[in-house]
């Protein structure tokens, strides 16, 4: 009968941790104190071996000192499996830090806000190291500081927080750029004729050689692309495209929702037929769409028709489809902030999934 096996991963310092469960020998009344300790650069490993009948479904949750619970839901596994965790006690959600740092931006030649959102176990697990999504629009981001001139917000600490509590997503860190003054400036990779701007790679700039050297000197992050992913809607998310395009030695990843694929003639679509980055990062890609063919209000199509173009010149050029790029439809979902926030936590599932 094999051995069912849990490695719980948390600092020996703050505690004592056991589990207790269902199902013999766990209960819900008294601890299990581990089988053995093991020291990693991680945190102390604390492994369980159980010998528990094969087929049986197994409920059940670490706990610290015989009186504090960890912070997310139950656990469950079924007999002769393995699962590694590493839970929380402390915080049951992300902290948005209070502070919002500012940064000259050279590239630029104006200073750049930005707001930080870290993960509920980053306090107690203090040698444990982070993915980092950079988010543009991040006054417009958090349920705790929506745009005064925006109604809604992403609610993305909301959305994060919910992904945590399940289990479901890999802890990471959000750096929120703010882009609420000269955002078509900012976000625009070239000049549309309408709207002017086209100082996106100066901005790609101040992230790729001024803010991430700064966030990664400052918060314990894991620097490298497969680790740093961008996310953007709107403008924000023509930027996150064009940022992972041109820059995918930076960003592994990016999500691009409702992304404004219409703004200079389609010139994203003319990038894509261009040329395909020796190293492709990894793409979600997604829009609204009118219940009706013939809806001409361009906030209710969400550029539902340009974003398909973008996707099928994708396939033809470098990529498949559910491997490397995940492309998505949402009929009835306009182009507003209330629209991103109902399907967040979609991409962030993709981006971030939890392994093991």
């Amino acid at each position: 009968m094999p051995l069912t096996t849990i490695d719980v991963v948390y600092p020996s310092d703050y505690g004592v941790i056991a589990l207790r469960g269902d199902t013999p020998p766990l209960s819900w009344e008294s601890s299990l104190l581990p089988t053995s300790i093991t020291r990693s650069p991680d945190g102390d490993r604390h492994r369980f071996e159980l010998d528990i009948p094969e087929g049986e479904l197994i409920e059940w949750k670490p706990i610290r000192d015989d009186a504090l619970w960890s912070c997310e839901r139950n656990y469950t596994m079924l007999a002769g499996e393995s699962l590694t965790v590493s839970p929380y006690f402390h915080h049951a959600t992300g902290l948005l830090k209070t502070n919002e740092p500012v940064l000259y931006s050279p590239e630029l030649g104006f200073d750049i806000h930005f707001r930080v959102f870290l993960p509920p176990s980053y306090e107690e697990h203090h040698t444990k190291r982070y993915p980092v999504l950079y988010a543009q629009d991040g006054q417009a981001l958090f349920a705790a500081s929506p745009d005064p001139g925006d109604p809604h917000s992403w609610r993305m600490d909301e959305a994060l927080n919910e992904l945590y509590e399940y289990g479901v997503i890999e802890e990471i860190i959000v750096v929120a750029v703010t882009t609420k003054e000269r955002r078509i400036e900012m976000l625009s990779p070239t000049a549309d004729r309408t709207y002017g701007g086209g100082r996106a790679d100066d901005f790609l700039r101040f992230i790729g050689e001024t803010l991430k050297p700064h966030v990664d000197r400052t918060w314990r992050t894991r620097p490298e692309r497969e680790s740093t992913a961008i996310i953007g809607a709107s403008m924000g998310g023509l930027f996150a495209f064009y940022g992972a395009w041109t820059r995918s030695d930076l960003f592994g990843r990016a999500a691009c929702m409702s992304a404004s694929f219409w703004w200079d003639d389609r010139r994203m679509l003319h990038l894509v037929q261009q040329f395909c980055p020796a190293t492709r990062p990894w793409l979600y890609i997604d829009s609204g769409a009118a219940l009706s063919q013939f809806e001409q209000d361009a906030n209710v199509r969400d550029g539902f028709q340009h974003t398909q173009a973008v996707c099928k010149a994708l396939h033809s050029a470098c990529y498949d489809p559910g491997v490397n790029l995940v492309s998505l439809a949402y009929a009835g979902f306009q182009h507003d902030a209330s629209a991103w926030a109902a399907r967040l936590a979609i991409p962030l599932q993709l981006l971030f999934p939890r392994h093991g």
